[in-house]
């Protein structure tokens, strides 16, 4: 019988970014339907929030009450919690348990982080279709993931809407 260390080295390891979007989900999705073997290993990360960015003031001098923060802290926890207890589910469904791994800070960082940290085999990443403008103001998680992670990169795009 294998160690799991001796299973963790004979199996693929999948790093599939989720977050508080459908597209996170359909990434998930299309692993478990296109990519997933029963030998390899799904590591979901999510990279949560920090709540004093969210709190950001103009102001140098502005300081947010503790009990305030306390409160943002306790959303951004519960907002991780039902995140992950989704991609869990869709897992579950198709009878894996994933490992989890969460962590605050820039997107970006922490999923490159984690695929250097598990050495992964392969990062899968939901895009959100966003235009050319919008990925010049907001910055693209998948293109810089793409450009500084080891492995390949996955990134499953938005299915066009039958409307078009």
């Amino acid at each position: 019988m294998e160690s799991v260390e001796e299973q963790k080295k004979s199996s693929r390891g999948i790093l599939v970014a989720i977050d508080d979007t459908q597209e996170s989900l359909n990434a998930l999705q299309w692993v478990l339907n296109n990519l997933f073997t029963s030998q390899d290993r799904i590591i979901l990360i999510h990279a949560q929030r920090n709540p004093n960015s969210l709190l950001a003031s103009g102001s140098p001098g502005f300081m947010v009450p503790v009990d305030v923060l306390k409160i943002f802290e306790n959303d951004i926890k519960k907002s991780t919690e039902k995140i992950l207890a989704r991609a869990t589910e869709i897992c579950k469904a198709k009878n894996l348990t994933p490992e989890t791994e969460v962590h605050t800070g820039d997107a970006r960082e922490v999923i490159c982080n984690a695929a250097k940290k598990y050495n992964s085999d392969i990062l899968v990443l939901g895009s959100h279709g966003y235009g050319a403008l919008k990925r010049v103001v907001l910055g693209s998680v998948s293109d810089y993931c793409v450009h500084h992670v080891q492995c390949p990169v996955v990134v499953v795009k938005p299915r066009e809407s039958k409307a078009h």
